[in-house]
């Protein structure tokens, strides 16, 4: 397994795997460079007061930025709220209420026709294939990406065509009302316990969550825990923050898989919320960054947010969120946790993923 002490194995293998189907995807020569790849190769060769001199005069000029932010609602508008202070020169055009797929979809439609209208999306690493794919987008040089935590930068792009900027988790939490402590999981086969039957929610199918579990076990191992928590009658019901606030209500015991900061968040409301999580076991992780278009409207100004994602700022204000920041200790997790990123497999393996979670655990044939 892998711990966040030690996220470099984890972070080697995702580089690994997810370079291995890009490969073919890095041009090289200097004429494969689009006019804003240019700016930013000029930029690199810069002192870095310089560098950062030049990118805020240029985007001052521009005086706009559109970005497709994907942390939703009062999270993402609180964060690009805080640029808008940082730099008021700014009209910043911002969405966030869109999703990772969506915005990557977003930014593949406008490209293939022609409409270049966004600078920067915030997505999920695993969402950014096909835009990739595409070369659609910027190579970014920036020493910047040097005050990623040490043990998260090789999931970074080492031709800056993504920088991280946080990171979330899927994982398994309980009513600790509900569960004595010597019935608490400790593995997600606990879940197959006939003391949980009936009382294990999950939303309903989710790629995200079924390729992180395949992640972690494997296709056969995976297919055998959806049978077994099939059997099981597990609660299937759409909505996170619903289900979060259903078990602690004492609707049911066990969160099959949800994001943890959603159960601290009421904790913090409510101290005595009867809320636990599960650290015995791997935990899901995703990656989120930024993707500069390639033919960005204002490359400066996207360059100015890429630099401010990763400032104490930035970061700060995400931990306080419960989100994971990239350069700073995550705000509840501990050094020892075991983490897997959601890598995707390949298609036909997602395929039979899906149909055995249908059939298994939904119950769908």
């Amino acid at each position: 397994m892998i711990t966040f002490r030690n996220l470099k194995s984890m972070a080697l293998l995702f580089a690994v795997i997810l370079c291995a189907s890009l490969l073919s995807l890095q041009p090289s020569r200097a004429q494969d460079l689009s006019a804003v790849e240019k700016i930013y190769a000029d930029l690199a060769k810069l002192p870095q007061d310089e560098r950062m001199k030049r990118i805020e005069e240029g985007a001052r000029r521009e005086g706009k930025f559109t970005l497709a932010h994907t942390l939703r609602g009062d999270l993402g508008n609180g964060h690009i709220d805080l640029f808008r202070k940082r730099y008021p020169f700014l009209k910043v055009e911002a969405t966030s209420d869109i999703g990772s797929q969506d915005a990557a979809e977003r930014l593949y439609a406008e490209e293939t026709s022609g409409r270049h209208l966004t600078d920067v999306i915030g997505i999920s690493v695993a969402d950014g294939v096909e835009i990739l794919r595409k070369n659609y987008v910027a190579r970014y040089p920036t020493p910047a990406a040097a005050k990623i935590n040490a043990n998260l930068r090789k999931a970074n792009d080492p031709d800056g065509r993504w920088l991280l900027f946080f990171w979330s988790e899927h994982a398994m939490s309980y009513n600790s009302n509900m569960v004595p402590a010597d019935k608490a999981p400790k593995d997600w086969f606990d879940l197959c316990n006939p003391f949980f039957k009936g009382n294990v929610s999950f939303d309903p199918a989710e790629v995200r969550f079924i390729t992180g579990i395949y992640n972690i076990m494997g296709e056969e191992k995976a297919i055998k825990w959806f049978e077994c928590i099939g059997a099981n009658n597990p609660i299937i019901q759409r909505g996170h923050t619903q289900r979060i606030e259903l078990m602690l209500a004492g609707d049911h015991m066990v969160q099959g898989d949800n994001y943890l900061y959603h159960g601290l968040s009421m904790k913090r409301k409510n101290p005595s919320a009867p809320y636990a999580i599960v650290l015995d076991t791997p935990i899901i992780a995703g990656m989120g960054a930024s993707f500069v278009n390639r033919n960005a409207p204002n490359p400066h100004a996207a360059a100015l947010w890429m630099e401010w994602s990763v400032t104490d700022e930035s970061q700060s204000y995400l931990s306080a969120q419960l989100r994971g920041p990239v350069t700073l200790p995550h705000p509840y997790l501990p050094d020892t946790v075991k983490l897997v990123e959601n890598i995707d497999p390949p298609k036909e393996v997602a395929d039979r993923l899906m149909a055995a979670w249908m059939k298994l655990v939904e119950k769908k044939r």
